[in-house]
């Protein structure tokens, strides 16, 4: 037991040791765990060497104003082939010149039979034109109608009255009673036809006449207003389907410089082809549109409208570029991207207006180019 009493000491002089390197690897962990490897990216990145301070650095990005426009297929087409393209990457255009344009041998037809329907409705306006011509005839001769139907009315009215009377009176020389008359007067087969003959004249009479009221009321233009209306109505189909056509030859809206070019001709382009025909980046003014995020925006106020800024490159920040603050926005709203996903991020939108941006012995700066702006300078 003796050796046991003698190792004693050595164990407590190694539990030391132990207990001493435990607490020293403790705290070289801790301290490396609270010192990250890399500096955490800066919602303010650093100012190039030679700033002054007072505002904050924000990114930007080089845009035009008004901004690049996309163009692709026209909105009266569901999908389309491309027959033919004007332009190539890199080419000046100005505004109404030709891009591209796709293949209207379907449209064209629709225009054909938009142009039969316009002359079927001519020729019904032509036919309306001649029956208001006839009106004034037709009224004539139906007068003609009425006064005949009213001189056959009133003979039949003199017949059954003579016949009535000369019954009246063989009646009255056979001195047959006057009680008896009026029996054998309703019993006589001839004034019984001549009072039947009447009858229907006058009814005719009285048709006659209420169809001769009824065509003077009528408004014999009002068959040539609606024929006219229908001519109206093709040809505004007329203009639509040309309207049509003209679409399908893309045009710039506005002057500027053709790029990415992605299609030829007999490429199909339909609702659902998310890539743009080509992009028009619009001639003028170039301007860069600053992000300042929230923990920066109390630095910033209207009161850096009008002011000059310098702008850097955010590759080599020894080139700069001077520019004038034109518009810092009011309301926070996501970041601009260029992807199909938008930015969560929400930045205050300053719009710098770039004085020369192709100074002489600098490049100069591109459409979606990214910059730093100092905004205190």
């Amino acid at each position: 037991m003796k050796w046991l009493r003698r190792l004693q000491p050595v164990a407590f002089v190694l539990g030391v040791v132990l207990l001493v390197g435990t607490l020293v690897g403790a705290g070289a962990l801790a301290n490396n765990g609270t010192q990250p490897s890399a500096e955490p990216k800066s919602a303010n990145p650093a100012a190039p060497a030679g700033t002054r301070a007072g505002g904050p650095i924000t990114m930007g990005t080089v845009d035009s104003d008004p901004p690049p426009v996309t163009y692709g297929l026209p909105t009266v087409l569901q999908s389309g082939v491309v027959s033919e393209v004007f332009v190539k990457d890199g080419q000046d255009v100005k505004a109404g010149d030709k891009l591209y344009a796709f293949d209207t041998t379907i449209l064209k037809r629709d225009l054909e039979r938009a142009n039969a329907a316009v002359a079927v409705q001519q020729t019904k306006v032509a036919e309306a034109r001649e029956g208001a011509q006839q009106h004034g005839k037709k009224v004539d001769v139906l007068k003609q109608v009425v006064e005949a139907a009213g001189d056959k009315m009133k003979s039949q009215g003199d017949l059954y009255n003579l016949i009535k009377g000369n019954l009246e009176k063989n009646y009255k020389a056979e001195k047959i009673p006057e009680g008896e008359w009026p029996a054998r007067l309703g019993s006589n087969a001839d004034l019984y036809k001549a009072n039947v003959d009447w009858l229907v004249a006058k009814n005719e009479h009285a048709i006659k006449g209420a169809e001769l009221a009824a065509l003077k009321a009528a408004d014999p233009q009002v068959h040539v207003k609606q024929a006219e209306a229908g001519v109206m109505q093709a040809e505004a189909e007329v203009d639509k389907a040309q309207a049509a056509i003209d679409l399908c030859t893309i045009k710039a809206r506005t002057a500027g410089t053709v790029e990415q070019v992605k299609i030829s001709p007999g490429a199909t382009i339909g609702i659902s082809t998310r890539d743009p025909a080509l992009w028009l980046i619009p001639a003028g003014a170039r301007v860069v549109r600053a992000e300042i995020e929230a923990d920066f925006a109390h630095r910033v106020s209207n009161e850096l409208i009008g002011r000059e800024v310098t702008i850097y490159d955010n590759a080599d920040p020894k080139l700069t570029y001077k520019g004038v603050v034109k518009r810092v926005g009011g309301t926070f709203l996501p970041k601009r991207t260029e992807g199909l996903i938008p930015s969560d991020t929400r930045v205050l939108e300053a719009v710098v207006e770039v004085s020369d941006p192709a100074p002489a012995g600098k490049p100069p700066l591109r459409v979606g180019q990214r910059v730093r702006v100092n905004l205190g300078q």
